[in-house]
């Protein structure tokens, strides 16, 4: 899929790149990209950004082209090998219904202030093992 660029998040702080989204039977999955780094902790002394910027949470929810909701199943994120940037995944459970032809999933961001949510709709195509 190509990427998703340039959407601002976090009051203008970060830049949002959705790097892929993927199905099985089981679970759907968005990976990520926000930069710069997000704090990898919540602790301000563990702040590897190097500011007070809050700790951010996120989380997706899903709703498909013909009313199936999906929740949030996790996720894992962490610093670029580069360190420029923090890169995860969330997944929603479970995977794509049989008569779903696209998905949208709203990312949730929080940072402790306030909240914001950013959509995203991919096509479904027949979910993979």
């Amino acid at each position: 899929m190509s990427r998703v660029k340039n959407v601002s998040v976090l009051g203008g702080r970060h830049e949002l790149t959705i790097e892929g989204f993927a199905t099985t039977t089981e679970h759907m999955e968005l990976h990520y990209r926000l930069t710069p780094p997000l704090p990898q902790s919540e602790s301000d002394e563990e702040n590897e950004a190097g500011n007070d910027e809050p700790y951010v949470f996120l989380a997706v929810e899903a709703l498909d082209d013909v009313g199936n909701e999906y929740l949030d199943s996790g996720g894992a994120f962490g610093l670029s090998p580069d360190g420029s940037a923090t890169e995860g995944s969330l997944s929603v459970q479970p995977g794509p219904y049989e008569d779903a032809r696209s998905v949208t999933l709203h990312l949730i961001l929080f940072d402790g202030t306030r909240e914001e949510t950013h959509d995203f709709t991919f096509p479904l195509e027949a979910a993979a093992g």
